[in-house]
C-alpha cells in the first residue's frame, strides 16, 4: 500500500507592505449580507408590478398551427397575454438574430409558446392553463455533429444557416471572416507546406473523437430574474440579476431595432457568468409591459424554469489530431470542434473565439494549427455566456489528447504542461483576429513547478500506466491527474471609471465616490476596486463609497465576464485615483511653494516630504460647493493572460465505476493578491459552478423520446453536497506582471477551467483506458473499462 498523501491548505498571505491592497480588508456589503439587509432582485417591491407567467412547448421541435387565448384573456386578473402573433418575426434573438421572441415554431421543449402578465403568480397559472394550442410535430435534433449532416432536421429556414451552423461574427469582438478558422503555421492557406507535413515532423500522433456535449448548468443560488417597465417609445427601465448591466443591455438592444434599455442591478446571488444577458426574461418582460401601458412586470424563474429555460453551457465535440515531440513539446493541431449552441446562437461566435485562443495558450509550443470551430443549433434550450466561456470546453477536450500524446511520449505531465505554457514574447491569435505578443513578464514555470512540490507530484506520480495505490482485492484504485489552463481576455474590453473628490462644508475631510458599473455578485470585486482607490489617495477605506450598478449613470464597463476585473476595473480606477490625485498635488503647489515632485497626500491634504509641517486640506483647494474629478480607463489588451494548474487525485471503484475526487490542489500567481480572502474564494470555486465535478457527474440529461429535460431539479441534477467537498490546497506565487500600477492579472474563471481535465486523466491512468466523454458517470467508467453489462 502507498503513502497516503493530503494537501492541507494554508492562509494565502501577500508579500507586500501596501495599507490595504494585498490585506483582507472587510468588505463594504459584509454586514448586510450577514444581517439579511442586502438588497437582491427578489427583494425588491415595484408598486403596482404584475407578474409574467410562461406558457412552454411540451415538444421540442414543432409548428404552431392553432392558438386561443380568449378563455385565458378573460380570467380576472389577467392583463396582458401575448403570442407569436403579437411580435414582428423579423425580430430576432441571437447573433447573427435568428429566434422570434415568441415564434410561430417551437425549438425546444420549454419553448415559451405565450406570455400572460397578472395580477399575481396564481391567475397567471391559472390563465396558461385555459390557453389551447395545437402543434404540428417536427423531427428535433439533439446532436451537434449529427445536426450538421445533410438531410438532419434544420432548425431555421434562411440562406445564411446552412446545415445548422450559424455564420459571423460576433459585432465588436472579432470580423466577419476566418476567425472561426485558427491556422497558424503550415495550416495557412498561404503556407506551401501541408498539415500532413508538420504531423510527420512530430515524434508520436494522436487522433480521437472527444466530447463535452452535455451541457452543464452552473446553478447560481440565485434564479435570473427581471423586473422591467416601459417608459416611452422603445425605451424601457429593466432590473436584472445580472453581474453585467453593460452585457444586458447591449444584447437585448440588438433584438428590436431602436430597442433602449436603462439597465440597473442590484447585488446578485451568484452567477458564475451564467448571469448577463438575460435577453429572454427581458425581452418577455419588456413587451408585456408595453402591454399594459409602463406598469412594471416582473419575472423570477424557478429552479425548475432555471434549468429548463435558461442558458447552459456550450456542448462540445471534437475530433482532433494532435502531434508532440520528444521533449513533450506539442507541435501540431489540426481538428474540427463542433459547438451545441442549443436552439440559437447567443453570442457563441465570441465564445468560440476564445476558446481558439486559450488553446494556444496551454499548446505555446505548437505552431501548426488547422482547427475549424462551427456553431451549431439544435433543439435544446440555448447555450449561452457560462463561466468557461468556450475555453474550458476546448480546453477539456483538447487536454485529453495532450495526455495521451504526452502518454506516448513517456513524459512527465508536469513538464510537458510547463514547458508547453505560453512564454512571454511568444505569439497567439485572440478573438479578436489578431496576433498578441505575450508580456515579457508571463512565465508561470515557477508557479507551476510551485503547485506540483505542493501536491508531492514527483512522490505521487507512478508513470501513465500506473496507479498510484490499489486496494488488495484490485476492486478501488487511484491515481493522480495535472492540467493547466490561461486566458487573455483578463484585460478584455475597455472600462471607465471616475473617482470624485467631495470636500465636506464643516469638516476639514472629503468623501471619496468611484463611479464605476460594477455589480456584486458574490467576489467581493466592488470592495477590492475601492480599496485601490484608497491605497493611491491614501485615504481610509472605509471612506471610499462606490455609485449602484446602472449602464446609464456610469462608465462603460463589461463587467465580471471572462476573466476581466482585476485589470480592467483596477486599472481604471487606479488612474481615475492618480488622476485626481495629480490634479491635488498641481494646485497645492503654488499654495506650499513646494514643487510638485516633493508633495504627496495625507490625511485628506497636499504634505511636503521636505518639510513636514507644510499642508494643505483638500477642501482648501476645490473651489467651494465643487468637486474635483479624475478620469480613467482601461483600454482592451488581451497582452498579459492569467494562469491556473491543477492537481486531483482520485479513486475509481472499478466494480461500480462511481469515481471521486480524494485530494486536489489549485496553483497560480496571480500578480501582485489585492485580497486572499477573495482569491481563496475563487480558487475554492474550482471545485462547484460547473468545474471539476462536469469531470464527474454535472450534465443535463434530455429524453429522446420527448425532448424534455430530465435533471430539472436539485435531485435529479447531481450536484456536490458541502460534505462531499475534498482536502483543497492553495499554491500561490506572488510575482509582479506588467498588466497596471499594481502588476496584478487575478485568476477569473480560470479557477476551475481545468480541473475536470486534470480529474479524466486521472481516472483514465487508475482504470488503464481512455475516457472520450464528460462526465466520468459509473457508466461511462465501466464502458471504457469493457464491463458495461456485465
Amino acid at each position: 500500500m502507498s503513502k497516503w498523501f493530503e494537501t492541507k491548505s494554508e492562509p494565502i498571505v501577500s508579500k507586500s507592505d501596501y495599507k490595504y491592497v494585498g490585506k483582507n480588508c472587510t468588505r463594504i456589503d459584509a454586514k448586510d449580507i450577514v444581517t439579511g439587509k442586502a438588497v437582491f432582485l427578489d427583494d425588491y417591491t415595484v408598486n403596482d408590478a404584475l407578474i409574467c407567467t410562461v406558457l412552454k412547448s411540451p415538444v421540442p421541435h414543432a409548428e404552431i398551427t392553432k392558438i386561443d387565448t380568449s378563455r385565458a384573456k378573460a380570467l380576472p386578473g389577467v392583463r396582458a397575454i401575448l403570442t407569436y402573433e403579437d411580435f414582428n418575426p423579423e425580430w430576432g434573438m441571437g447573433e447573427p438574430p435568428m429566434k422570434p421572441i415568441l415564434g410561430k415554431r417551437v425549438q425546444f421543449a420549454g419553448d415559451g409558446v405565450a406570455i400572460v402578465a397578472a395580477d399575481s403568480e396564481e391567475i397567471g397559472k391559472a390563465a396558461i392553463e385555459l390557453i389551447e394550442v395545437e402543434y404540428k410535430e417536427m423531427e428535433p435534433v439533439y446532436d451537434a455533429t449529427e445536426a450538421v449532416q445533410d438531410g438532419a432536421p434544420q432548425l431555421y429556414e434562411r440562406d445564411d444557416i446552412i446545415n445548422n451552423i450559424v455564420p459571423g461574427g460576433t459585432k465588436g469582438m472579432q470580423p466577419d471572416g476566418p476567425w472561426y478558422h485558427l491556422k497558424r503555421g503550415y495550416g495557412c492557406d498561404e503556407d506551401p507546406h501541408t498539415m500532413e507535413e508538420a504531423f510527420a515532423d512530430c515524434d508520436f500522433v494522436t487522433e480521437d473523437f472527444v466530447e463535452f456535449a452535455q451541457k452543464p448548468t452552473p446553478l447560481p443560488p440565485e434564479s435570473p430574474g427581471v423586473i422591467a417597465k416601459w417608459e416611452k417609445g422603445d425605451e424601457y427601465l429593466v432590473y436584472g440579476t445580472s453581474q453585467s448591466t453593460f452585457i444586458m443591455t447591449i444584447q437585448n438592444e440588438t433584438v428590436i431595432p431602436g430597442f433602449r434599455v436603462h439597465a440597473k442591478s442590484f447585488n446578485v446571488g451568484g452567477s458564475y457568468g451564467s448571469k448577463n444577458a438575460l435577453v429572454i426574461p427581458c425581452q418577455y418582460c419588456c413587451a408585456l409591459s408595453k402591454a399594459t401601458n409602463g406598469r412594471a412586470v416582473k419575472w423570477m424563474q424557478s429552479k425548475t424554469e432555471h434549468f429548463v429555460i435558461h442558458e447552459t453551457r456550450l456542448g462540445s465535440q471534437i475530433k482532433a489530431k494532435m502531434g508532440i515531440d520528444k521533449e513533450g513539446n506539442i507541435r501540431a493541431v489540426q481538428g474540427v470542434w463542433n459547438v451545441d449552441c442549443g436552439c440559437f446562437c447567443s453570442t457563441t461566435q465570441g465564445q468560440v473565439a476564445v476558446g481558439l485562443g486559450e488553446c494556444q495558450l496551454f499548446c505555446g509550443q505548437a505552431e501548426h494549427w488547422d482547427l475549424l470551430s462551427n456553431c451549431v443549433v439544435t433543439n435544446k434550450n440555448s447555450a449561452g455566456v457560462v463561466r468557461g466561456y468556450g475555453g474550458q470546453e476546448l480546453n477539456a477536450c483538447l487536454s485529453l489528447l495532450m495526455s495521451r500524446v504526452m502518454r506516448a511520449a513517456d513524459v512527465d505531465p508536469v513538464d510537458s504542461f510547463k514547458k508547453n505554457y505560453i512564454h512571454g514574447g511568444q505569439q497567439y491569435i485572440w478573438r479578436d483576429g489578431r496576433y498578441w505578443r505575450c508580456d515579457d513578464s508571463i512565465n508561470y514555470d515557477e508557479a507551476i513547478e510551485e503547485a506540483a512540490k505542493k501536491f508531492r507530484w514527483s512522490e505521487r506520480w507512478k508513470g501513465w500506466n500506473t496507479p498510484t495505490w490499489v486496494s488488495e482485492d484490485g476492486r478501488y484504485r487511484r491515481a493522480v491527474g495535472v492540467s493547466v489552463c490561461g486566458n487573455a481576455d483578463v484585460g478584455e474590453s475597455w472600462t471607465e471609471g471616475f473617482v470624485h473628490v467631495i470636500p465636506r462644508i464643516t469638516e476639514p475631510i472629503s468623501d471619496i465616490v468611484l463611479q464605476m458599473d460594477v455589480t456584486e455578485s458574490g467576489m467581493g470585486q466592488r470592495s477590492n476596486v475601492l480599496k485601490q482607490v484608497a491605497e493611491i489617495l491614501n485615504v481610509p477605506y472605509d471612506m471610499v463609497k462606490i455609485t449602484d450598478p446602472d449602464n446609464m449613470f456610469n462608465g462603460t464597463n463589461t463587467g465580471l465576464c471572462g476573466s476581466r476585473g482585476t485589470i480592467t476595473c483596477g486599472r481604471a480606477a487606479v488612474k481615475a485615483a492618480q488622476d485626481v490625485a495629480k490634479q491635488l498635488i498641481t494646485l497645492a503647489s503654488p499654495i506650499l511653494h513646494v514643487e510638485p515632485e516633493y508633495l504627496v497626500l495625507d490625511n485628506f491634504g497636499v504634505r511636503a516630504t521636505t518639510r513636514p509641517e507644510l499642508w494643505v486640506p483638500w477642501n482648501a483647494l476645490v473651489p467651494q460647493f465643487c468637486t474635483l474629478t479624475g478620469f480613467g480607463r482601461h483600454i482592451e489588451s488581451f497582452s498579459t493572460p492569467s494562469m491556473v494548474a491543477s492537481f486531483v487525485e482520485v479513486e475509481v471503484d472499478t466494480e461500480t465505476g462511481l469515481a471521486k475526487v480524494i485530494d486536489m490542489l489549485s496553483g497560480s500567481n496571480p500578480g501582485q493578491v489585492i485580497d486572499p480572502a477573495a482569491l481563496e474564494m475563487q480558487l475554492h470555486g474550482g471545485i462547484g459552478s460547473a468545474s471539476l465535478d462536469t469531470a464527474l457527474y454535472e450534465e443535463s440529461i434530455i429524453d429522446p423520446a420527448t425532448g424534455r429535460l430530465l435533471s430539472c431539479n436539485m435531485i435529479d441534477y447531481k450536484w456536490r453536497p458541502f460534505n462531499e467537498f475534498p482536502p483543497f490546497g492553495l499554491s500561490i506565487t506572488e510575482s509582479p506582471i506588467n498588466s497596471y500600477h499594481f502588476k496584478a492579472v487575478g485568476i477569473g474563471e480560470n479557477a476551475g477551467a481545468c480541473t475536470a481535465s486534470a480529474c479524466m486523466m486521472a481516472i483514465s491512468i487508475a482504470i488503464g483506458a481512455d475516457i472520450k466523454r464528460y462526465p466520468a458517470t459509473p457508466d461511462v467508467v465501466l464502458a471504457a473499462m469493457g464491463k458495461l453489462g456485465k
